[in-house]
């Protein structure tokens, strides 16, 4: 069995945390199956570097994988758990770490993100990329978190 089934499309997140440090991520992907019987993590980002900053487009892909793989909200907080190499992913690779739900098969396509030249970071799009997952993946009850209301941003890099 292959995870997902089928698609999530237009899954947004706002991420904004309340600190002196910052914290801003507003990103839309779409979560697909993989073509044919292939297995593992596709991350597909088009966008420009100035809508979406590299360093935040990796955190993204890692905070995706890091629920994937079945680290807990409250272990977001590690700065480096065990998480699936690309060959462990296309060997197979169950999700949450037990066969129960199936292997990892996930094409992943960030559609849009909003970035702040201050307030953006990677670790906001950490957090944004496990909550992206968590939604459009396993349906979760977030679906209407009221973080994912909060106010606008400027698009790309303010020149």
């Amino acid at each position: 069995m292959r995870f997902p089934a089928e698609a999530s499309r237009d899954v947004e997140v706002r991420y904004m945390a309340a600190s002196c440090m910052g914290g801003f991520a507003w990103v839309t992907v779409d979560f697909e199956p993989l073509e044919g019987e292939a297995l593992g993590m596709e991350f597909v980002n088009p966008l420009s570097p100035d809508e979406l900053w590299p360093d935040c487009a990796q955190a993204l892909r890692q905070g995706i994988l890091r629920r994937l793989a079945g680290v807990s909200r409250a272990g977001m907080s590690d700065d480096e758990p065990h998480l699936p190499s690309d060959e462990e992913l296309r060997a197979g690779y169950p999700v949450l770490g037990d066969g129960d739900r199936g292997l990892i098969a996930l094409r992943v396509v960030v559609r849009a993100s909003r970035v702040h030249e201050v307030d953006t970071t990677a670790s906001a799009h950490l957090r944004a990329g496990w909550r992206a997952a968590d939604k459009g993946l396993f349906a979760a009850a977030a679906t209407d978190d009221p973080r994912d209301r909060a106010g606008g941003a400027q698009r790309g890099r303010p020149g």
